[in-house]
């Protein structure tokens, strides 16, 4: 069993890392407690409602990183581009240049879709129109800002799971550097 964890914030953390490396459905009570070093009863404790209050966690957590890291600077004034790469290198960050798995993935199917899709359909509507806010300020039509938005986020988790799936994070990276194009243009 690993050396138990402190804190909530440190339990949760190493959660997200068991659900993005074994899917939610995939992530057991004896996967989560081998990785937190807790036993099922202190899991209970910091999350009475078992594994729906573990994933709740999860994407609150990940939903301040988001807010603070990477909608603080969309939503910032100052040159749209630059506003952009600053949201792209807390997207690297987040995602460990592309080393870490799509959180969205991970939560929006199977059981974990059935509990938490809702929320993760307002999450992406938020940040999509965040992005098309940066657009529509750079000078593009409402339709045409919440186009380019929408590419941008699917980009993104497109991005993720292909280089999982191949096994590269070179495709994260290069769409990553490549996001203030896809919103703004040249």
């Amino acid at each position: 069993m690993a050396a138990a964890t402190s804190t909530r914030e440190e339990v949760v953390d190493t959660l997200m890392q068991v659900f993005r490396d074994y899917g939610y459905d995939g992530a057991s009570l004896s996967i989560l407690s081998e990785a937190t070093g807790l036993g099922r009863s202190s899991l209970y404790h910091y999350f009475p409602n078992g594994k729906s209050d573990m994933g709740t966690a999860v994407l609150l957590r990940a939903g301040e990183f988001v807010r603070d890291n990477m909608l603080a600077p969309l939503a910032a004034q100052g040159d749209p581009r630059a506003r952009m790469q600053a949201f792209a290198a807390a997207l690297d960050t987040f995602y460990a240049g592309g080393k870490n798995a799509c959180l969205t993935n991970v939560f929006a199917v199977g059981e974990a879709g059935d509990l938490f899709g809702k929320r993760l359909g307002e999450r992406l509507q938020i940040l999509i129109n965040a992005l098309a806010d940066v657009a529509h300020e750079a000078g593009f039509a409402d339709a045409d800002a919440r186009r380019r938005a929408e590419d941008v986020v699917i980009s993104i988790h497109g991005a993720l799971v292909v280089s999982h799936a191949m096994g590269d994070t070179a495709i994260f990276r290069r769409v990553v550097g490549e996001l203030a194009e896809r919103l703004l243009g040249e």
